[in-house]
Parts: C-alpha cells; sequence; structure tokens
C-alpha cells in the first residue's frame, strides 16, 4: 500500500480500488492492511414496498409470493363462476403450497384459498355433470 497522505480524507472505510467488494481503513495519513468486505447495498425503498405483512400494500399487491400461490388466488376466484376452473385452481393451490414450504414465501393463505375454492368449484361442477347425465 503506497502511505500518500491526503490531508482532505478523514479517517475511515473506503471502497478498496486494488479489491473490488471489499473496503479498506484509511487512518487519516495512510492506507492501513485492514480489510473488510464492503457492506451490501440497501434495497431501493420501492423494491421493499410491501415486502412485509406489516405494510398494507402487502395485502393489496401480490409481493413477496410465490407465483403459483398469485394463480390459485386468480383461478379460484374465477372458478367461482366458471366451475370447470375449480381442478386448475385446486391444482395450483397444491403446487404454491408445497412451493411456499420449500421457499419459505408467503402465499400460504391463498393457496389454501385456491385448495377450498378450487375442491368446492371441482364438487359443483361434478354435481352439474352427474345430474344432466342421469
Amino acid at each position: 500500500m503506497s502511505s500518500t497522505s491526503s490531508p482532505s480524507a478523514p479517517a475511515g472505510w473506503y471502497g478498496d480500488p486494488y479489491s473490488p467488494g471489499t473496503v479498506r481503513y484509511f487512518d487519516g495519513t495512510a492506507w492501513t492492511q485492514h480489510i473488510a468486505p464492503a457492506p451490501a447495498a440497501a434495497m431501493p425503498p420501492a423494491a421493499r414496498l410491501g415486502a412485509e405483512p406489516t405494510d398494507p400494500v402487502h395485502w393489496l399487491v401480490p409481493t413477496g409470493r410465490s407465483a403459483q400461490s398469485i394463480a390459485a388466488g386468480y383461478v379460484a376466484l374465477f372458478a367461482t363462476v366458471i366451475w370447470p376452473l375449480g381442478p386448475v385452481a385446486l391444482w395450483l393451490g397444491l403446487s404454491a403450497l408445497k412451493a411456499s414450504r420449500r421457499t419459505g414465501t408467503h402465499g400460504r393463505g391463498r393457496a389454501v384459498f385456491g385448495i377450498v375454492v378450487g375442491a368446492l368449484a371441482t364438487l359443483a361442477m361434478l354435481a352439474v355433470i352427474v345430474a344432466t347425465v342421469t
């Protein structure tokens, strides 16, 4: 390390130009041999929007959930009036529950909603088919 002094720079940790992703300590007069990993950049506020259940946006916009749980919720909503979508909602709900357990993401509520509504829509569809055939 060079020992060039910089009277305008206060002592502290600065990005190390020779080692990307690390910081090196400057004691106010010279660079020291002390290095450390650079701190992770903070997420921009827009990326955190709705990320936690305490944020009201979390309940309005499907953030932090698996794609299966989002699809299960919407397909289940449509299955309430279009019964042939019941088996699809049921399958997506089961898939979402499995993905939620595997990844630890949110979305179990939408998955359960997909399973329950999908099962009810499937039963209604089967009842209509049986009534029509007999």
